[in-house]
């Protein structure tokens, strides 16, 4: 009986790993998500289970989400009239005395706040700069763009951010024909810092060869 070649074999075992690891990337995913809901759903409908059998009498399995849902739409009707910002403002005069819940408080608030409204960062592109070393590439927003008349050159303003923290970070000059663009948003871009670059998006290109041009 002839024995399989070795090219044959191999071939073989790179199909079947090829195979595996796409079936992981489907199912894997999808097991995150589907135990994500689960631990959700189980811990806000144990939280409103205690009411809602009190109330009505009976257990009923996802009242929960749509309560936190009215909740949450309630307090955001609340939040968006005079009275409503006033009560709001009152609350956070208070936590704002309280050191620690301050700091707690405040970079919560800020970071929700830039990520659900990316143009309140006043960034104009997002872009990739050498940093902290050539070879090494770090995420940047643009903010500004600087024509320096003794050198003659023209410098982009880059705000590099922290993870997960998108609202802090450094700011450097960089010139501009060493920034490197890229088909990243902006709101792509926050997401991948956020998550550590767990978001990154699959069709992810560097534009070589462009430049910005920010007038």
């Amino acid at each position: 009986m002839k024995r399989p070649s070795s090219s044959l074999v191999i071939k073989l075992v790179k199909h079947v790993r090829a195979r595996l690891l796409a079936g992981i990337l489907v199912v894997v995913p999808l097991w995150l998500t589907y135990v994500a809901l689960r631990f959700s759903f189980r811990h806000i409908d144990s939280f409103f289970a205690p009411g809602v059998k009190k109330w009505f009498g009976i257990a009923i399995p996802g009242l929960g989400f749509v309560l936190l849902f009215v909740f949450l739409y309630a307090i955001g009707v609340i939040a968006r009239n005079m009275v409503g910002r006033s009560l709001i403002k009152f609350g956070e005069s208070i936590l704002n005395r309280i050191p620690l819940v301050k700091n707690i408080y405040q970079a919560t608030k800020q970071l929700l706040e830039k990520i659900s409204d990316p143009s309140t960062l006043g960034f104009q592109r997002a872009v990739l700069v050498e940093y902290p070393r050539p070879g090494l590439l770090a995420i940047g927003f643009i903010t500004n763009r600087v024509y320096d008349s003794k050198s003659r050159k023209t410098f982009v303003a880059v705000f590099i951010p922290t993870t997960p923290n998108p609202t802090s970070g450094l700011f450097e000059l960089v010139p501009e024909d060493q920034v490197i663009n890229t088909n990243m948003s902006i709101e792509e871009a926050i997401k991948i810092v956020v998550s550590g670059g767990l978001m990154f998006p699959s069709g992810f290109q560097i534009r070589a060869g462009e430049k910005e041009n920010l007038t």
